[in-house]
C-alpha cells in the first residue's frame, strides 16, 4: 500500500493512493487508485483499501458455488424473513450443494442443472430448487462472476406429483351448513377451537398463517372488521422455531369484513378474548401442525358420529370461501381484495375451484330451453 505526493500544473498538491487489493469475484487482479486533496483523506482511503484487501484474503481465480454461497451470498440474506431463509437453507442442503457445491460457479452448465432437476421428485420441488439457484446466480451476475443465469433457461421438469391436500372444496355456502352445524356441536369438546379456525377460513377467506397470527386486538366485533396485519409460520430451530412476520404481500395487510353470524360465534367463544385468537396448549399461538391435528380429530369425530360433512382441509377452507363467494353472486374484484391478492388473475387461477356439478347447474340456469 503506497501514498505518493504529486503537484498539479496549477500548483495544487494531491496525494495518490494506489495498491493491489486482491482478486475480483471473476478471478482478475484488482488494483485501486484514489486521488485525495489532503494527506489525512489519503490515509482514510488507504485504510478502506486495506479493509477491502483483508476481506478478499484467500480469494483466487477459482470460486466454487459452495464458497460463493458461504462467503458472499448467504450473509446477504441476513435481513430476510426467517421462513425465507429456512427455505433457502433446505434447498441448498438437499439439492443445490450436492449438485454444485464443489463446481466453479462459472462452470455450472445447463446439462448440470438438468441433472439436478431430474433428481427432484416432483415439479414443485424442481421449481423451488431452480428458483433458489436463480436467486443466487442473479447476485453472482451482479458481482461480475458469471455472464448468464443458467437457472432461467427452460428445463424438462418432472411430473406434478400427488397433491398435498385431498382436493375437497365446498363450492356453495349452502353446502357449508352441515359442516358448520357439526362444528357448533363439537365446540363443547375443544372449546370452540375448530369452529373459530373454520369460520375464519370458510366465511372470511383468511390464509392459515393469517389465522394463526391473529390477535383479539385485531378483531373489532362491534364494527364487524378484522385487521389482518401479521402471519405466523413454523420454521426450523436454526431460524428460531417460528416466524411472526408481515403478511405475504403488500395487499395482504388488509381489513376483512366479519359476517354477522361469524361475529356472534366469535363473541360467544370461551376465554378472555385477549392475546392470540387461536391458542395452543401452552397458552401461546397454536402451531400450524397442532391446528391441523386438531382439525383432523374433528373430522374423525364427524365420521364416528355419522355426520355427513365434506372433509375439507384447513388450507382448502380459503378456497371454499372463494368459490362459494363467486357462486353467491359476489364480484371477483371484491373477492380479490378480501383474499389480499395483488393480481386478480391469481384469484381465478388458484383459489376458485368449481366442479362439474357447479358447471352443470350453471348451464341449466343460463342456457334457455329450445
Amino acid at each position: 500500500m503506497s501514498i505518493s505526493k504529486r503537484r498539479l500544473s496549477d500548483g495544487t498538491t494531491v496525494y495518490d493512493v494506489r495498491e493491489y487489493v486482491g482478486f475480483t469475484l471473476d478471478g482478475k487482479r484488482d488494483r485501486k487508485s484514489v486521488t485525495c486533496r489532503t494527506l489525512r483523506a489519503a490515509r482514510v482511503e488507504q485504510a478502506k483499501l486495506v479493509a477491502l484487501r483483508d476481506s478478499r484474503r484467500g480469494r483466487s481465480g477459482r470460486c466454487t458455488f459452495g464458497e460463493y454461497v458461504d462467503r458472499w451470498w448467504w450473509p446477504s440474506t441476513a435481513g430476510l424473513a426467517a421462513s425465507t431463509r429456512d427455505t433457502y437453507e433446505r434447498e441448498l442442503r438437499l439439492r443445490l450443494r450436492p449438485a454444485f457445491g464443489g463446481v466453479d460457479v462459472r462452470d455450472i452448465t445447463r446439462p448440470m442443472v438438468q441433472r439436478m432437476v431430474d433428481g427432484c421428485a416432483t415439479r414443485k420441488v424442481a421449481e423451488k430448487a431452480l428458483g433458489v439457484l436463480g436467486t443466487i446466480l442473479r447476485q453472482a451476475m451482479g458481482d461480475g462472476l458469471v455472464q448468464a443465469n443458467v437457472a432461467a433457461a427452460r428445463y424438462s421438469l418432472p411430473p406434478a406429483g400427488r397433491r398435498r391436500d385431498n382436493g375437497v372444496v365446498v363450492t356453495t355456502f349452502d353446502e357449508m351448513r352441515p359442516l358448520v352445524a357439526a362444528l357448533r356441536r363439537y365446540s363443547a369438546t375443544d372449546g370452540g377451537f375448530c369452529l373459530c379456525l373454520a369460520l375464519l377460513g370458510l366465511l372470511m377467506g383468511l390464509r392459515p398463517e393469517e389465522r394463526y397470527g391473529l390477535d383479539w386486538e385485531d378483531v373489532d366485533l362491534a364494527a364487524g372488521v378484522c385487521h389482518v396485519r401479521r402471519a405466523y409460520l413454523m420454521v426450523s430451530p436454526r431460524e428460531g422455531g417460528h416466524d411472526l412476520k408481515a403478511p405475504k404481500t403488500a395487499l395482504s395487510a388488509r381489513d376483512v369484513p366479519i359476517p354477522d353470524d361469524v361475529a356472534e360465534a366469535l363473541a360467544a367463544l370461551p376465554g378472555g378474548h385477549d392475546g392470540p385468537v387461536l391458542v395452543g396448549a401452552g397458552g401461546g399461538r397454536v402451531s400450524p401442525s397442532t391446528a391441523r391435528h386438531r382439525w383432523d380429530r374433528f373430522l374423525a369425530w364427524c365420521d364416528s358420529e355419522g355426520a355427513d360433512v365434506p372433509h375439507v382441509t384447513v388450507e382448502n377452507q380459503r378456497h371454499s370461501f372463494a368459490t362459494s363467494y363467486l357462486h353467491a353472486g359476489g364480484r371477483v374484484e371484491d373477492l380479490s381484495r378480501i383474499l389480499g391478492h395483488s393480481d386478480i388473475v391469481t384469484t381465478y387461477r388458484r383459489y376458485v375451484r368449481p366442479g362439474y356439478g357447479d358447471a352443470a347447474r350453471g348451464v341449466g340456469g343460463v342456457v334457455p330451453r329450445v
